[in-house]
């Protein structure tokens, strides 16, 4: 003969193990929101970069001139583009006669990686960075003329701040760079 337990000493069991596992998912949960939106945030400050570069580097053939190719319209162009996904504004960073982020592995070309201080200190800030032939001290505050085969380098970064507490005090913030080249049209 099978005893069985009786059935009042198993009523809190289910509750319990639902307890123990609905943590576990809950943090899967958020960790998986978190790296989506991550994936979302840098795909969306490549696609900002590239409009801004791509707005820059356009020649007016008949008129042959480069109507946007100044700071004011490319920071128009980007920020038209971050604001479709609801981000901030940039900010443009021009400091002090440099219009380029330091690197951190001495290459020439102004590619990732950046050293830290180049990104925002507060989290979900993008700055912008505008180089041209990527030399520092040239910067224009009106549209250029004759600056054909120039090279144009627009450069997003943005501090990400995560969403799920338990992620943000593990990891902390994750610095996203996007960057573009492009070569100015015309001539």
């Amino acid at each position: 003969m099978i005893l069985k337990k009786p059935l009042l000493e198993q009523r809190g069991q289910s509750l319990v193990e639902f307890a123990v596992s609905s943590v576990i998912l809950l943090l899967l949960v958020g960790g998986l929101v978190d790296i989506g939106r991550s994936i979302y945030v840098s795909e969306a400050l490549s696609n900002a970069a590239r409009e801004g570069a791509r707005h820059g580097a356009w020649f007016d053939a008949p008129r042959q001139a480069h109507p946007y190719l100044d700071d004011a319209q490319i920071q128009a162009a980007v920020d038209a583009e971050l604001a479709s996904i609801s981000l901030p504004g940039s900010v443009l960073k021009n400091p002090g006669g440099t219009t380029c982020p330091s690197v951190s592995d001495g290459n020439t070309l102004h590619n990732p990686p950046y050293v830290s201080s180049a990104y925002p200190p507060t989290a979900n800030q993008p700055w912008l960075y505008i180089c041209y032939n990527n030399t520092p001290g040239v910067d224009f505050t009106s549209p250029a003329t004759n600056q054909g085969q120039l090279d144009l380098n627009v450069i997003v970064l943005y501090t990400y701040g995560p969403l799920t507490p338990l992620v943000k005090s593990q990891f902390g913030v994750f610095q996203v760079a996007a960057n573009q080249h492009m070569t100015v049209q015309g001539f």
